[in-house]
């Protein structure tokens, strides 16, 4: 067993004109083509509005998001809750209080798991 602390003060400050109060704490990758990683995103931080290199689950494990995309209106989401983004789409996401979240980047993701939850 491995154990492996997610906090802030260990994760990488990502800086970029699109972003604002986000950190990342990279977890794997598996054969190049699925990414797991742990972020934060502190008080009034911003995932600035960008393209979903490849389909993407974000899954909030604490806090609160307004996320958006080209083709929907900014939607309010919290702890619990995923947002499927598809490759390709442009999307933003923003916080007031702080996110903490977990990223899943994969070609090979699909949105089918979401079917059972409607």
């Amino acid at each position: 067993m491995k154990i492996y602390p997610l906090e802030k003060s260990k994760a990488t400050k990502i800086n970029n004109h699109n972003l604002s109060g986000f950190f990342i704490n990279r977890l794997t990758t598996l054969d190049s083509k699925i990414s797991i990683n742990f972020i934060h995103l502190e008080a009034n931080g911003i995932i600035g509005n960008h393209k979903a290199p490849v389909n993407q689950i974000l899954l909030i494990v604490q806090g609160e998001a307004i996320v958006s995309s080209k083709n929907h209106t900014s939607v309010s989401v919290s702890k619990n809750t995923a947002v499927f983004f598809e490759a390709g789409e442009m999307h933003e996401t923003r916080t007031n209080n702080g996110l903490n979240a977990v990223i899943i980047e994969s070609p090979d993701l699909k949105d089918d798991l979401f079917q059972y939850n409607q």
